[in-house]
């Protein structure tokens, strides 16, 4: 009772003043029970306020990799190796800057580790020409089906949303043609992998595993996937 009477005396409800005078009527306890109930439901409100404060704060606050470096324009930007094509994953939006997006080639069904995507950075992926699947990680696991032809460079969004507990991610093309492209690509710095970002891959495979096992049977499911065309992409330049 003790601990009520303090809790309600922090937001300014206490027995005293309308209790009081409720008392000299002989009916103080159901008032005083009214408001310690509101005291209650006040501090829960506030609460809830606070933690949905702090999500918001870290979906919102960009944190690189310290996996990943910093790096120049790469080769396979510009001009794929031969045979082959490249794809330019993008993340540039801020929103769940804190929570770090790993993608994967699992066209061969091993998940094979292709880098770790920050917020407003961007990695290249030289890729076989062909059909490919690729998946994103973050707290599930979503997909993007491609066919590939070579010399061309194509784009991807890697595109944030709210999970249960941190950020979702999915994979969305992005034609050579979109309006959007180049603004995306000047908002993201490149980035590259190091020893660090594999040993990472390497210790984490496990639950990349099982996130793909869960959520892979439902999107092959699914209607109107993600998939990028041949025919969307960027001539190499000679």
């Amino acid at each position: 009772m003790r601990v009520f009477y303090h809790v309600i005396t922090l937001f300014g409800i206490t027995d005293k003043g309308e209790g009081a005078s409720a008392a000299s009527h002989g009916d103080s306890a159901p008032i005083i029970r009214q408001k310690m109930m509101l005291g209650k439901t006040m501090i829960s409100q506030r609460l809830r306020a606070s933690f949905l404060a702090l999500g918001t704060l870290l979906l919102l606050s960009a944190c690189a990799s310290p996996h990943m470096r910093d790096a120049s324009e790469p080769v396979a930007a510009v001009k794929p190796a031969e045979n082959a094509a490249t794809l330019v994953l993008m993340r540039p939006s801020m929103f769940g800057g804190a929570i770090q997006s790993s993608v994967y080639d699992i066209t061969s069904g091993k998940s094979e580790f292709i880098g770790i995507v920050s917020a407003g950075k961007k990695l290249a992926y030289g890729t076989p020409a062909g059909k490919r699947r690729l998946m994103v990680v973050g707290e599930s696991a979503d997909f993007m089906d491609a066919d590939f032809a070579t010399d061309q460079i194509y784009y991807a969004r890697i595109a944030p949303r709210f999970g249960m507990w941190k950020a979702r991610f999915s994979l969305e093309p992005v034609p050579a043609s979109s309006a959007d492209l180049e603004s995306d690509l000047k908002t993201c710095t490149w980035v590259e992998n190091t020893p660090a970002s594999h040993d990472w891959a390497r210790t984490n495979m496990q639950s990349v595993e099982m996130k793909k096992a869960e959520y892979l049977p439902d999107w092959e499911k699914g209607s109107d996937k993600p998939f990028i065309a041949q025919d969307t992409g960027r001539k190499a330049q000679p």
